[in-house]
């Protein structure tokens, strides 16, 4: 599972690290992944062991290379959120998942 931007969707990557540089605290979690990886965080979400809920394999768009996930404070995570949304993107946390953006 990657964490680095430059695995984002060339298109993609500038904006997101413009967002990410605004709050130079925040962690890059997760970016591209495979179907194996993405099926993996599926099925420990369903068996609750997980506190972000993940698409089911083949449905997420971090096996695109267009979401990236952050780790930062719930506050900074909203403004950012606020932000991302502002510049076209759509950010998890109006859909229980705070740490998701996705384009």
């Amino acid at each position: 599972m990657s964490t680095s931007l430059s695995a984002l969707e060339p298109w993609l990557q500038p904006y997101a690290s413009w967002l990410v540089n605004l709050y130079p605290a925040a962690e890059v979690t997760s970016v591209r992944r495979t179907w194996s990886e993405q099926s993996y965080l599926y099925r420990r979400f369903l068996a609750g062991q997980t506190d972000y809920p993940a698409a089911p394999p083949g449905r997420s768009l971090h096996e695109q290379g267009r979401a990236f996930d952050l780790k930062a404070p719930p506050e900074v995570l909203e403004q950012l959120g606020e932000i991302w949304e502002q510049m076209g993107g759509r950010w998890g946390g109006r859909f229980q998942d705070p740490i998701h953006f996705e384009a």
